[in-house]
């Protein structure tokens, strides 16, 4: 019987090394993390404030032929737009004050006409990101690519502005 005897006491042992470890395993205010005090998760009411209206920031991507997203949707004030040129060609993103319909404004010969425009932000070469900063009234704006081309070839979309 000492072969039983011998495994009690390797069971016993276990038991008693392994209960220390088993109780910091525990919820005593010890985040497991050895008293380092690692920063808390962000909760849903910290990363769902809205950032100062200066701070203000949309991205609109472009493509052949097309921006990302389409309806864009920001609020009224100081608004930075960055608009990163994902495709192959040059592009640009033209801001329009209209209530128009993206896909049919007027134009001025073959050219979309520009003279509701609050600003651009011209000439992105394909892999390239450029940035402005608008003062946005409520409203409805189109986006348009106005390059030779890119507008008939369905690069419009449209911004409200909240």
């Amino acid at each position: 019987m000492p072969l039983l005897r011998i495994k009690r006491l390797a069971v016993a042992t276990i038991v008693i090394f392994a209960a220390p470890v088993a109780a910091g395993c525990g919820s005593d205010g010890d985040n497991g993390d050895g008293g380092q005090g690692a920063a808390p998760s962000p909760t849903a009411t910290q990363t769902a404030t809205q950032p100062p209206a200066a701070e203000r920031t949309l991205t609109i991507r472009m493509t052949e032929f097309a921006f990302d997203p389409n309806d864009a949707i920001a609020k009224a004030g100081t608004v930075t737009i960055t608009a990163p040129n994902d495709g192959r060609v040059v592009h640009e993103l033209v801001l329009l004050k209209t209530d128009e319909d993206p896909a049919t404004l007027p134009k001025k010969g073959d050219e979309v006409d520009e003279s509701t425009s609050v600003g651009e932000i011209a000439d992105v070469e394909p892999g390239s990101t450029k940035e402005a900063t608008f003062k946005l009234a409520p409203g409805k704006y189109a986006m348009v690519c106005a390059l030779p081309g890119h507008y008939e070839g369905g690069m419009y979309g449209s911004l409200t502005v909240e």
